[in-house]
């Protein structure tokens, strides 16, 4: 006997929903939930970084702030960088700090002045680097990708991009910072 009602599926459903039960805390909501005969909204997800053109991009999508340190406050973003073109396609999670937000900061600052940059050095998470689209070999904004602590794949991506982005990545980081506030970094 098969199907919903069979006692193999049974189980199988009764294990899960225990398990479900306890590790709810782990889960991210992927919404939407009914409460009621009410309809929850997801909550929209937020981007830090968003460079594309109509053939390609790079995005680094804020997916849910998390409390490592046990205070009472978020210290980390859960993010998500995604890599998209007709070549190549990826995605790679990281995890973001304060100091990791500051020095987005200094990244955006060195690339208007002219330079290329890195961003995230510190071998914990995928590095990725912006070389400013005067200095750039292709002509065009280039945007590198360096996995280096899974795939160890490089990916370096040319965006023909706005001549206004950086004062929108700018933009992207105030809400960011305002929408999920975190702990100062102790260091």
């Amino acid at each position: 006997m098969r199907g919903a009602d069979s006692p193999a599926s049974q189980a199988s459903c009764s294990t899960l929903k225990d398990f479900l039960t306890r590790n709810a805390q782990s889960w991210r909501y992927e919404g939407p939930v009914t409460t009621e005969g009410t309809e929850m909204p997801e909550p929209p997800k937020a981007e830090l970084i968003s460079l594309s053109d109509e053939e390609q991009g790079v995005t680094v999508r804020i997916l849910r702030a998390e409390n490592f340190s046990g205070g009472g406050q978020d210290d980390t973003l859960h993010a998500e960088i995604t890599v998209s073109s007709g070549f190549v396609n990826g995605r790679a999670n990281l995890y973001l700090n304060s100091y990791d937000l500051d020095s987005w900061t200094a990244v955006l600052d060195t690339v208007e002045s002219g330079r290329a940059a890195s961003w995230l050095e510190s071998g914990r998470s995928p590095r990725i680097t912006i070389s400013p689209a005067a200095i750039s070999d292709s002509g065009c904004t280039e945007v590198s990708v360096h996995d280096v602590t899974a795939s160890q794949i490089h990916v370096t991506v040319p965006i023909a991009a706005p001549s206004d982005w950086i004062e929108r990545h700018r933009a992207l980081l105030a809400a960011v910072r305002s929408r999920s506030p975190l702990t100062p970094d102790p260091l």
